[in-house]
């Protein structure tokens, strides 16, 4: 945080520990210590966070990118996809997941999309900021671009809705919109399987981040929408917070 507020690297700090600090950067730190106390994110503070070796801008209109979320792209890069492959992300936020797959994949033909305008806006900036080329989408789910997809990855919100005030209190910093998925934490991820049939091609698939104890009530859901789970990738935890589904 000292490094961000100077704007230096952090390994300087450590190099130079001599320097002088600067009355402005003093005074700029210590109201974000203060702000950092009270439970605000470091992240909403700096600005950015990293995610796959890059760094994110962000702000309190998207989810802070979390490290359990990269199982999501490493997922996604395992899988033997074509080199034109089109892959979808369905509530980018902070586009993250989608500029980090074209970044990685050049030859991928990645779009995003989110409700949210002003999530939008901080993806166009990270795709701008990144050079990464991703085709930016407003919409609900994946009503507003067109079929098919050779992969669907997505973060859903998937929070159950009586768990919101239980939550620490860094991460109700987020938009509850990125958090809320309902009673049973669900709502969007119902919503996205009964289409995903619709909008992958034969031999797609889908890749999603899910909460802890969900994976089974997912697979369910899963086979109900003719969908079927190809693979569960669990967390540092050993939490299955990845499911793999593909057309049966």
């Amino acid at each position: 945080m000292l490094g961000a507020a100077w704007g230096v690297e952090e390994v300087t700090l450590r190099l130079y520990p001599e320097r002088e600090l600067p009355v402005e950067v003093e005074r700029r730190y210590g109201g974000w210590l203060e702000r950092r106390v009270a439970g605000e994110p470091a992240h909403h503070l700096t600005g950015t966070c990293p995610f796959w070796g890059r760094e994110f801008e962000i702000s309190p209109a998207v989810l802070v990118p979390r490290p359990e979320t990269e199982l999501v792209v490493e997922t996604a890069l395992e899988l033997p996809l074509p080199n034109n492959a089109r892959i979808l992300d369905v509530g980018t936020g902070s586009g993250c997941i989608a500029l980090t797959l074209a970044a990685e994949r050049p030859g991928w033909r990645v779009s995003a999309v989110d409700r949210s305008s002003a999530a939008l806006e901080i993806a166009r900036r990270n795709s701008n900021r990144l050079g990464a080329a991703v085709a930016l989408y407003r919409g609900d789910l994946a009503t507003a671009v067109a079929p098919p997809w050779d992969l669907i990855v997505a973060n859903l919100p998937y929070v159950p809705k009586d768990v919101l005030a239980r939550l620490p209190l860094e991460v109700r910093h987020d938009p509850v919109a990125a958090l809320d998925g309902g009673s049973d934490g669900l709502d969007l991820v119902r919503s996205l399987l009964s289409d995903l049939r619709r909008l992958l091609r034969p031999c797609g698939g889908a890749i999603l981040e899910i909460g802890e104890g969900q994976a089974d009530a997912v697979a369910e859901i899963a086979s109900m929408a003719g969908l079927a789970v190809a693979r569960r990738v669990r967390d540092v935890g050993g939490v299955d917070r990845v499911i793999v589904l593909q057309p049966r």
